[in-house]
């Protein structure tokens, strides 16, 4: 696999220690596989060598073979100790624990979806506390590392939690073939939930998921193990975002996308139509169509839709008994 030059490198290593330095690219694979990941789980410290050189333990990381799809597991424990070499009293000892769990699910050729979920525990026992000439720090972190292919334009819907301690989370996404970037985020610090998404084109790409928690400075521990998550969704352009909510939809079927090049959405009715006396449909609130005859079978076709703007579809409808029923449905933009 081609190695990444994106910044997230240069900006992991200033903010967590050893994440950059960590996420080596996958080695080639066949080149038929148009999914490739692995999972890295991986825990290290940080300080100044030339004042502080390691003496005893140093990093770990472990990692799994090569796989195309499903679940995989991996735990580390690591233990590292640095000592001034001016003055032995200025010890450090890092020390951690991380387990992260990794899902990768295909849709046909393409990735559908990825999603890490770890806890874990780090600390850095300072002697000297802040009077320390050692500069240290240490992380504890698990993720995925991807290459794929989308045969199809769409949108990367990435989320992320992380709990109320020093955490990270690491989401990037880059089109192979052009090296740009189609989203990135390095988040670091305490509790946080947040949805974020990029557009691209069709073509190869490469992306990798981190979660974990930091120490720094005078020496942190966390005691508990805290859970952090970051997953990455993929959307065709156009394509539903949501199920369809809501009674109405017993009687009117909502399409799976829109048509982004008729710039429509078709509709249709059905078999409990016959108890349906007129519906009413509207796209991000405008009124577009009413159907006053509603048969089994029959559609409802929407045009004029916009390419750039997300699309939510409603139906109000009016029932024979008197009664009334609803039904919404959300797709993604056809462009970015």
């Amino acid at each position: 696999m081609s190695r990444s030059t994106s910044l997230r490198r240069a900006c992991a290593a200033t903010a967590s220690v050893g994440l950059a330095a960590g996420l080596a690219w996958l080695p080639s694979g066949p080149a038929a596989a148009a999914v490739q990941t692995e999972l890295m789980v991986q825990g290290n410290a940080s300080v100044d060598t030339t004042t502080c050189p390691l003496t005893s333990g140093g990093s770990t990381t472990v990692t799994t073979p090569i796989f195309t799809h499903g679940k995989r597991t991996r735990s580390m424990n690591f233990s590292a100790t640095y000592t001034n070499t001016g003055d032995s009293s200025d010890t450090v000892q890092a020390s951690g624990h991380y387990r992260a769990t990794w899902s990768v699910a295909k849709q046909g050729r393409d990735l559908r979806k990825a999603a890490v979920v770890g806890a874990g525990t780090v600390s850095l026992d300072v002697a000297k506390g802040k009077n320390t000439a050692c500069d240290p720090s240490a992380a504890a972190e698990g993720g995925g590392l991807l290459e794929f292919t989308e045969h199809h334009g769409g949108w990367f819907y990435i989320e992320r939690t992380t709990p109320a301690v020093q955490g990270i989370a690491v989401s990037e996404v880059v089109h192979a073939g052009t090296n740009d970037p189609v989203q990135f985020e390095l988040f670091q610090g305490g509790k946080s939930h947040a949805l974020s998404r990029g557009f691209s084109k069709a073509g190869q790409f490469d992306a990798d998921l981190f979660v974990g928690v930091t120490a720094g400075n005078s020496g942190v521990l966390t005691k508990s193990a805290p859970r952090s998550s970051v997953s990455m969704v993929f959307y065709r352009a156009g394509s539903a975002l949501t199920g369809t909510k809501g009674a109405g939809r017993s009687f009117v079927a909502f399409p799976g996308s829109v048509s982004c090049g008729a710039h429509r959405a078709t509709l249709r009715w059905k078999s409990g139509a016959g108890h349906v006396a007129s519906g009413s449909f509207s796209v991000n609130g405008k009124h577009r169509a009413t159907d006053r005859s509603p048969k089994a079978g029959k559609k409802i076709v929407l045009g004029h839709l916009k390419s750039a703007a997300d699309i939510t579809v409603t139906a109000r409808l009016r029932l024979e008994n008197g009664g009334s029923a609803a039904a919404t449905r959300s797709y993604v933009p056809c462009k970015g």
